[in-house]
């Protein structure tokens, strides 16, 4: 089947099958306009699956749909690009763009393709390993993909492997898992783990501070991460590897030909903008790592270290045009309006009363409950695409839930948390999309990283049902 025709016939899907749901199911228990809304959704999803315009596009009409068909206030639709993750990514992404123009982000992952043995899985442990020790220290998710990520491509090249390739793949897999999983073994990593904290009881959120809670979740990290790392490489490991005499034999050569025989020439001295865009990344994450002390948000930080770029001339007009992505935060802005336009909707609160049931159905056996509530979190996700907006739903109905049949409300959060990142569509998780784009899609495509949210997945799944022996043990359950 031929592109166009494929794209023809997403076009006519997506407008019949939102229409038919609009029109077949207007009594599900929502108002009308939540209908509406979902069918919208259901719409533009098979337009984002079959390319019937570029995403953005879509994305756009479906924000134009909402408030002509639905009656959404625009204001509430278009409230993605006035928050403060969506102002992080604009940072992000110029700061990252600033280290590729200046040559920073070359020389760091030729840094890293030095530092460990010239094989796929030794070059995986190495991002693993940047994104796990980076996890702690900057709060922000979003923040440290599109840092990393655009490292894992300058690595990837390095190597030779092809774009879109699934070596390629692999390493972008290796940045955007590893700084998800570490999430959960540090609260500190991320904004949503301070989120669930604050839902809980306050006996219960005294005593998870920052060591406790690590003490906790250390199982699932161990089991989540050697698991990942394990599948990744029989996953996504090339065919043939780059010859190490390919990569000694140029060490202190000329300039080489090919990226794979660059790998370990000698590096040159830093430039003038290399020294700038490293002290101007070195102080964001400084910044980033210690913003419980001086309360500036992250966005704040990003943002101004993006203007700094600029005035150090590292980033002109050409470069803001060419190296970012202005088109993938147009598409971001409209999927982060998505949770508001839902809540407006009553659809949350609809999906919320809708599985419930489902919910105090799992209380009796402590290994079906942790499963069921990380699977049920999954389907949700597809609807409620906001994590924070997630948690505050349905954790005020499982925490008393949970402390009726005597478990801690930490393990409902943690089995929340552990399976809350999908990215089945690419939509719904507001860490993947920047990871992502912060390589302007020419690193790898969604369809094809998308399948290893299964197997992500069941490893999550697999790591809670391990922890629940030790949870045990520990009287959380």
């Amino acid at each position: 089947m031929g592109i166009s025709k494929k794209k023809a016939i997403g076009a006519i899907g997506g407008l019949v099958l939102g229409a038919a749901f609009i029109l077949l199911f207007p009594d599900v228990g929502l108002g009308e306009q939540g209908v509406r809304c979902l069918g919208i959704l259901i719409g533009a999803i098979v337009w984002w699956v079959c390319g019937v315009l570029p995403e953005y596009a879509t994305g756009l009409i479906m924000v134009v749909l909402f408030a002509v068909v639905a009656g959404v206030d625009v204001t509430t639709s278009m409230s993605g690009f006035a928050s403060e993750t969506w102002w992080l990514l604009v940072g992000a992404f110029g700061l990252g763009a600033g280290m590729k123009l200046s040559g920073l982000m070359e020389r760091m992952a030729r840094a890293i393709v030095r530092t460990f043995p010239n094989t796929f899985a030794a070059q995986v442990a190495g991002l693993v390993a940047a994104g796990s020790l980076i996890g702690p220290l900057v709060p922000s998710l979003a923040a440290k993909v599109s840092i990393l990520e655009p490292i894992a491509l300058g690595m990837g090249e390095a190597l030779g492997y092809e774009r879109f390739g699934k070596p390629m793949q692999g390493l972008f897999l290796a940045v955007f898992t590893s700084v998800r999983s570490i999430a959960l073994l540090a609260i500190s990593a991320s904004i949503v783990g301070y989120a669930f904290l604050a839902t809980f009881p306050d006996d219960v959120k005294a005593h998870f501070d920052m060591a406790h809670w690590a003490l906790a979740a250390v199982p699932w990290f161990i089991v989540a991460s050697v698991l990942n790392y394990a599948a990744i490489v029989a996953i996504y490991r090339p065919r043939s590897t780059v010859s190490s005499d390919v990569l000694d034999n140029n060490r202190n050569s000329e300039p080489a030909t090919t990226p794979a025989e660059s790998v370990n020439v000698k590096p040159s001295p830093m430039s003038r903008h290399e020294k700038q865009m490293c002290a101007i990344i070195l102080t964001a994450v400084a910044l980033w790592a210690t913003q419980p002390l001086h309360g500036i948000g992250p966005h704040i930080v990003a943002l101004t270290g993006f203007v700094c770029t600029i005035a150090c001339g590292i980033l002109g007009p050409r470069g803001m045009r060419e190296s970012i992505s202005w088109e993938a935060l147009v598409f971001i802005g409209t999927a982060f309006g998505l949770s508001a336009v839902f809540a407006e909707a009553g659809i949350q609160d609809w999906l919320v009363a809708v599985a419930s049931p489902a919910f105090e159905a799992l209380v009796g056996n402590p290994y079906l409950f942790v499963l069921g509530i990380g699977l049920l979190t999954v389907a949700i996700r597809f609807v409620i695409v906001s994590e924070v907006a997630y948690l505050n739903i349905t954790m005020p109905f499982l925490v008393p839930l949970a402390l009726a049949a005597g478990i801690s409300p930490w393990v409902v959060a943690f089995s929340m948390y552990a399976c809350i990142s999908p990215w089945f569509m690419i939509y719904q998780n507001s860490v993947y999309l920047p990871a992502l784009y912060s390589v302007d899609g020419q690193m790898v495509r969604h369809g094809d990283v998308a399948k290893y949210c299964f197997v992500y997945l069941a490893i999550c799944l697999i790591g809670l049902a391990a922890s629940v022996p030790y949870w045990q043990l520990m009287g959380l359950m």
